[in-house]
């Protein structure tokens, strides 16, 4: 995560150090305009952290008492940033400024979280060559170095092309009587002839509906369900059509229009009339999924069609498959008539609930997993994967405000956070902002449950990956404070942060509290209210190396058993909740599609390769290690197909034309098993890039694949569950998932065939094309 962006130090505050005017003899050599490299963040790469660069323009000149510098950090385009002013006094390891600034960051729900830092530069000047250090004194231990050169010249930032004009002006008012009859038309024109106002008008109605104010375009699963056509150009025309329908139910409806499920239905009869008329230009353009949508209108049910694409409290009937393999009707008929995904499901989470690489947890789902898919008669083994150095378990966990007013808080920690001693009691206490300030007051932390600047971004308090007690940590540690007090943006986060030996265990318990509730704490605080406060975490250490595993299975392919079909998904996750979603969803489901394979009695031509991969969290460690281990076999895995995300109905892949006859039998084998669910393949001959797989932010263990030239393709996912407000925090619980049961028992089905389909196609599956710069094992 990138933390001190340059631009937003625009907001410095100026805080002058005052030091002896007999040290500033050096510094007039830094006198004249400098430009600099240092790092202002890092990112998380792989479970690595690494220093990100940025470069500025430094002027320093003298002035009476110091010297006085300006700081401007230049964009990707070679602009300078505005300007912030510092003064500088001299000290033995080069002349020091300092100075008070903002780090801005995105809380979990899209507001912007704004925290007070202080940042302090020492630098020297020999020659023309500029060294030292910046520290962000608030919450580093580390200082990161600082370089540069002294400009010959003033450092003038290139000329810029002028800025191209917008059709709206620089702020777009509402829309006019003209545009709006104009959305009006092009809704009722669409539906006689989809494709010619599709080009006539769809880049104009994108940008109007960005444009506007007074209208705005609800979030839909129908939207997403409309990847139903194999051509491009229908599935534009549909979306056109969709756009168009629900805007002018707007326009015409004003009252209605915060009304999702009055809009989804004015847009999918809309739909509805666009696809009967590309149905009658060509019958080739016929969907099974839309087929459904006019029969449930032909049957005055289509709100009930609706509801049910969310995927929530759907059902699954026992139901037959029209396809014309055996094996593949046996799948769908076990997977509708006998459903056990959410068993699983269950287990995982339930029994034994969040499974960090390193727990006990983790441990012994591994071992389950195994054991289950051996009862299913697959070859399965443990693989090592990799090792924790220490081992770490989470208890239950608790606290209370006992004075002034009694109430029980709302908090969380990081996995590796240290435990209270039992119960523990004391007052609370607003934490020091600087080194300076904690050594200062170091005396007044004793016994006390200290409330720290900053918001919660899930990570532990002491690095984001690996526990490193930071320059205050230190001080409140050797104080004896009680442990130390965060806010958290609800639902709370929690991520981890594991010690790197047992020597280096936490010891100062590291609580992440509700935001309104540590707010009105800080409140009491500063009315000079008493607070006392109580906690009780029973997390607990184990000497280690804890070594975790991949649990790796395979069903043997009969006449091209060395190509492989994987199907894959991680295993572990974080432990504030359960891991419900992410990502005992994904995993039940694969595991799922397994029993369907094996009890269908599956004979694949090519072998399928299921993975549960351990250490995803903690920078996808096992899919290293499985590439690392299998890397012979690399270049003969043909496909590699990842469950990481919103649970829900699997009801599509993205895939080149190549493999559309592969996919068109998944479509045939899932037509009319369920009256929502749908399966349709969306064509995509653009190359992926693979150098791009790997995101710190994003991605998963199928990125690792990508890497090595193994083609990736992505499954649509039909619901409304909101993955983003449960991912990582507390709240990633089984009940959060229940409500998706069928949906998660159609992904398995799904899974299954379409891991059966690709390992028994009479088709080459190639991989030509797919990448555009793949690094294909040799």
């Amino acid at each position: 995560m990138h933390l001190f962006p340059p631009h937003l130090y625009a907001t410095c505050v100026l805080a002058v150090a005052a030091l002896p005017g007999a040290l500033y003899a050096q510094a007039p050599s830094l006198a004249g305009q400098w430009q600099f490299q240092t790092a202002t963040g890092t990112t998380t790469t792989n479970g690595v952290d690494v220093d990100l660069i940025d470069t500025g323009i430094l002027d320093i000149s003298e002035e009476p008492g110091g010297l006085r510098a300006t700081i401007a950090w230049l964009d990707e385009r070679g602009q300078l940033t505005p300007p912030r002013t510092v003064h500088g006094t001299a000290g033995p390891d080069g002349t020091i400024f300092r100075h008070g600034g903002k780090r801005v960051s995105t809380g979990r729900n899209g507001k912007e979280v704004s925290t007070e830092v202080t940042i302090r530069w020492t630098l020297q000047a020999k020659g023309d060559v500029l060294s030292g250090e910046r520290l962000v004194e608030t919450d580093e231990n580390e200082p990161k170095p600082v370089s540069g050169t002294r400009l010959q010249q003033r450092y003038v930032p290139p000329a810029l092309p002028p800025a191209a004009a917008t059709s709206g002006g620089t702020a777009r008012g509402p829309s006019t009587p003209a545009e709006r009859a104009r959305v009006l038309r092009m809704a009722t024109e669409a539906q006689r002839d989809p494709l010619a106002v599709q080009q006539r008008d769809g880049a104009w109605l994108t940008e109007w509906i960005e444009a506007i104010p007074d209208f705005t375009l609800p979030a839909s699963a129908l939207e997403s369900w409309l990847s139903i056509a194999s051509q491009a150009t229908i599935r534009e025309a549909l979306v056109f059509q969709y756009l168009a329908s629900v805007m002018a139910f707007q326009i015409e409806h004003r009252e209605q229009a915060g009304q999702q499920g009055a809009s989804d239905l004015a847009g999918l009869q809309g739909v509805l009339g666009a696809y009967e008329t590309l149905l009658r230009q060509d019958k080739r353009r016929r969907s099974a999924k839309l087929d459904a949508a006019l029969a449930a209108r032909q049957q005055d049910r289509l709100p009930a069609f609706l509801a049910a694409l969310s995927g929530r409290d759907a059902v699954i009937q026992p139901a037959s498959s029209p396809s014309g393999d055996a094996t593949a009707r046996r799948i769908v008929a076990l997977g509708t008539s006998e459903p056990r995904a959410m068993e699983w499901l269950d287990i995982l989470s339930n029994r034994f609930g969040g499974r960090m690489a390193g727990s006990d947890a983790y441990t012994h789902a591994a071992q389950w997993a195994r054991m289950q898919l051996r009862q299913w008669g697959v070859q399965a083994e443990l693989e090592e994967a990799g090792q924790m150095p220490v081992g770490f378990n989470r208890g239950p966990w608790s606290g209370t405000m006992l004075a002034p007013q009694a109430q029980p808080l709302r908090l969380a920690t990081p996995a590796y956070t240290a435990g209270t001693r039992g119960v523990q009691q004391g007052l609370a206490i607003v934490g020091p902002s600087t080194v300076e300030e904690a050594r200062q007051r170091a005396a007044q932390f004793k016994g006390k449950w200290v409330l720290t600047g900053g918001e919660n971004g899930g990570g532990g308090r002491d690095g984001s990956t690996i526990h490193q007690p930071r320059a205050i940590t230190q001080v409140l540690m050797a104080a004896g404070a009680l442990g130390t007090i965060q806010s958290g943006e609800e639902p709370l986060y929690a991520a981890s942060a594991a010690p790197a030996t047992w020597a280096a265990l936490p010891t100062l318990p590291d609580i992440k509290l509700a935001a309104p509730q540590y707010t009105d704490m800080r409140q009491r605080l500063a009315r000079g209210e008493a607070v006392t406060l109580e906690f009780d975490i029973r997390n607990w250490f184990y000497p280690g190396p804890v070594t975790y595993h991949n649990v790796v299975a395979r069903i043997p392919g009969t006449d091209k058993p060395e190509e492989i079909v994987l199907i894959g998904a991680h295993l572990d996750s974080y432990d504030g909740g359960t891991g419900a979603a992410d990502n005992s969803g994904g995993v039940s489901t694969m595991l799922e599609a397994m029993r369907l394979l094996a009890l269908s009695e599956a004979k694949p031509r090519r072998t399928i390769m299921f993975v549960a991969f351990g250490a995803e969290e903690i920078g996808r460690k096992g899919s290293f290690a499985f590439a690392e281990r299998h890397a012979g076999e690399l270049k003969n895995i043909v496909m590699m197909l990842n469950r990481d995300g919103r649970p829900g109905a699997i009801d599509g892949i993205a895939i080149p034309t190549a493999w559309q006859p592969v996919f068109g039998r998944v479509e045939r084998a899932l037509q009319d098993v369920h009256p929502v669910f749908g399966f349709a393949a969306s064509i995509n001959d653009v190359p992926r890039d693979a150098s791009k797989a790997m995101n710190a932010r994003a991605g998963s263990d199928d990125a690792v694949f990508s890497l090595h030239g193994v083609p990736t393709p992505k499954f649509t996912v039909l619901g409304d569950f909101d993955y983003a407000r449960v991912h990582h925090t507390l709240l990633d619980t089984y009940d959060k998932v229940r409500p998706f049961s069928a949906a998660q028992q159609y992904s398995a089905i799904a899974i299954a065939l379409s891991a059966y389909a690709v390992a028994n196609a009479p088709e080459e599956i190639s991989r030509k094309g797919y990448y555009r710069a793949a690094k294909a094992a040799q």
